[in-house]
Formats: C-alpha cells, sequence, structure tokens
C-alpha cells in the first residue's frame, strides 16, 4: 500500500512538472518581411512570474528605444510589438526565464543583395515587373545612376531598362533602386557588395566549465548570414547551451558564438561561414577557422602542486643528511670521551713528589746552591 501512494505521489509530482514547463506557449507569424509590423504573443504566465523578454538570452535595447513595445493586454498574457521589422529583430525570444520554450521569429529582407567580384563582370541587374520599351528609372542612394556615374560611363550602362555592371570596384556597392514609369509602385530594391570575408583568432583558449565567446569578424553588411560549426555541429540559430548572439558594435546579427560551461571534449575546429545567400555559388561565400583549446580547470594547480614536492623532497633530503651528520659526529664524540686507561708509573709520584726550590747561598757558605724543601 505504501508503495502504491508513493507511486501516485511520484506521478503526481511528475505531471505537475510537466504541467509548469508547458504551462507558457507562444503565438505570432513566425516569419515576416522587412518593414513589416509583427507581434509575438506569449500566453500561460502565472501571477507570480517576472515578465522579461529576451532575444537569444539576452535582452535587448529595442526595447529602450521604443523600437520593441511591450504590452498586457489580460491577465497572465504579455504581448511584444514592433512596426518595423528590421534583420536585428531576428532571433528566439522568451517572455520570462523560467520558460523552457522559445518562438523563433525570421525576417526576411525584400532587398536582392548582390555580389560583384572580377568574377561576375559584367552583372545585370532587371526590374521587376518591367515589360520591353517600357522606361525604368535607376537610381543610387537615391541619385540617378546617369548621374552618379557620369565620369565613368564604361562602368555601368542602363540598356532597354536593365543596368550593367562592366567593372568590379568599391565605388559601385550600395543600394540601388529601380522604378517603371508605368507602375509607380512598382519599386525593387538591390543592395552590390563585395565578397563577404571572415575573419576569426587561430586559436582560442578556455578553461574547462567557463563560457566561450567568439566573433566572425570580417567585411559584412547588412543582409550577411552566417552559420557556425561547433563540436561536429552545425547551427544556423542558437540551441541549447550554444548561442548565436548579435554583434551590436557592428549591427551583424549571428556573428557572435556564445557557449555556456565549455567541456573537454569541445575541444577542436570551430568554423564561421558566411555568405548573403546560400544557395549562392561558392566564390560568393568565405569560411574560416579556429583552434579551440579547453584548459582542465585544475591546470593552474598542478605549477603549484610541483613546486610543493619539490620543497618536500628538499627538506627530505636535509633531514636525512642532517640524521646522518648528527650521527657521525654523536660517535667521534664517544670516541674522544674513552681514551687509553693504563696506569702511569710515576703519575702519583709525580703528584706526591715535594717540588724542590734551590736558592743561592750566602758566599761565606761553602756551598754555593742549597736547595730546600718548598710545599
Amino acid at each position: 500500500m505504501k508503495k502504491q501512494v508513493a507511486h501516485v505521489l511520484l506521478g503526481t509530482l511528475y505531471l505537475a512538472s510537466i504541467y509548469t514547463v508547458q504551462a507558457v506557449n507562444y503565438s505570432g507569424p513566425r516569419e515576416v518581411l522587412e518593414n513589416q509590423p509583427w507581434s509575438i504573443v506569449c500566453m500561460g504566465l502565472k501571477a507570480s512570474e517576472k515578465i522579461i523578454w529576451t532575444r537569444n538570452g539576452q535582452q535587448f535595447e529595442e526595447l529602450s528605444t521604443g523600437d520593441i513595445r511591450v504590452f498586457k493586454p489580460e491577465k497572465g498574457v504579455s504581448e511584444l510589438k514592433s512596426d518595423h521589422a528590421t534583420e536585428l529583430h531576428e532571433g528566439s525570444y522568451k517572455c520570462t526565464p523560467n520558460s523552457n520554450e522559445s518562438f523563433h521569429l525570421t525576417v526576411k529582407t525584400v532587398t536582392k543583395i548582390k555580389v560583384l567580384t572580377k568574377d561576375d563582370v559584367p552583372m545585370k541587374l532587371e526590374c521587376e515587373n518591367h515589360t520591353a520599351g517600357e522606361k525604368v528609372d535607376w537610381l543610387k542612394e537615391g541619385v540617378p545612376v546617369s548621374e552618379k556615374f557620369a565620369e565613368k560611363e564604361d562602368w555601368v550602362k542602363v540598356t532597354d531598362g536593365v543596368l550593367t555592371f562592366f567593372k568590379s570596384d568599391h565605388e559601385l556597392h550600395g543600394n540601388y533602386t529601380c522604378n517603371t514609369t508605368a507602375n509607380v509602385s512598382s519599386t525593387s530594391f538591390f543592395r552590390v557588395v563585395p565578397k563577404p570575408t571572415a575573419i576569426l583568432q587561430k586559436s582560442v583558449s578556455v578553461v574547462e566549465g567557463e563560457k566561450l565567446t567568439v566573433i566572425c569578424k570580417g567585411n559584412h553588411h547588412p543582409g550577411i548570414k552566417i552559420m557556425w560549426e561547433f563540436a561536429g555541429k552545425t547551427y544556423n540559430n542558437s540551441e541549447g547551451r550554444v548561442k548565436l548572439l548579435t554583434d551590436e558594435e557592428r549591427g551583424i546579427n549571428r556573428a557572435v558564438l556564445n557557449v555556456e560551461n565549455i567541456e573537454m571534449n569541445d575541444r577542436g575546429n570551430v568554423t564561421c561561414t558566411v555568405a548573403y545567400d546560400w544557395n549562392d555559388t561558392a566564390n560568393h561565400m568565405n569560411s574560416t577557422i579556429a583552434l579551440l583549446r579547453v584548459k582542465d580547470k585544475l591546470a593552474a594547480l598542478w605549477p603549484f602542486l610541483g613546486i610543493c614536492a619539490e620543497v618536500v623532497v628538499l627538506c627530505a633530503i636535509i633531514l636525512i643528511y642532517e640524521k646522518k651528520r648528527n650521527k657521525s659526529e654523536l660517535e667521534e664524540s664517544d670516541t674522544d670521551q674513552s681514551p687509553d686507561t693504563k696506569p702511569t708509573p710515576n703519575k702519583d709520584s709525580d703528584v706526591r713528589q715535594r717540588k724542590k726550590q734551590c736558592v743561592k747561598a750566602p758566599y761565606n757558605i761553602k756551598d754555593e746552591n742549597q736547595c730546600e724543601d718548598v710545599a
């Protein structure tokens, strides 16, 4: 009977734990277009739970600027909203740190990114919904292309509404738009960029149990996609103890690899791969590798223990030497204090013999010398 009661109690606790973990759930669009509004609704919150919205495990500054706002429409519900989606909004969101579930938001850009290299020349850009003979206006950063490159006509040309690049140069990189005269609302957006680069430290050393932070740097423009390979697994998004964070300094999403509680079997190569389109050619991608070294958490203790061992050995040698020296000195002292005890014949007689002192006799005495006993 007692066993049955125990099983019932354990089952109740297990179900309660499942209910607690699964109490919070999310709703909202998983994918949104750039500049479009979005919202994430968190439901099932308890009255005692503190609402702290995080993205990829960290609080985000858009809450302080008002770009992203938090609403509480009803009890047990919290809503996160933004009127204009940006690339930095992409990530895994949580409304409370106690929730094991997260909501991943993907932001798709409407801007077509084109990589321009020497191998891509000549490269053509065509305006969407363009019909033959229809006039098309091409702009670079809001300035007509004909004016922007008036002195470099051999670099860029517009023919039948198609923009063609005949040279690969950094001056050609930037944002382009095309408008058709027939349909003013039909605007296409392009971003011409160079081939991305990827830079990592050659090697990174981390003590076992500590946190690993690696930043993939390089020549990156908005719209860059970053993929990480860590411990033999590929990561496009945060998962478990592996967090892909935003490089706030440059505004590049997933540029920071953050891994909690590094283990010894994590050592090996860490790879960062960058591209603007994973379906693009390999010539438009780049990657780099860093060697991860994981140090034993007790590694700093070994030199100290080695020094202690040396001191112990030296002390033992000194004690043994002193012990032997003291024993040798003691034996020599015993030898010095035990002389030959044979009797000396004249010793007692010399001791008892009365000394005599000789003095000169007066001149009237015949013997010049007389000796008298002196006690």
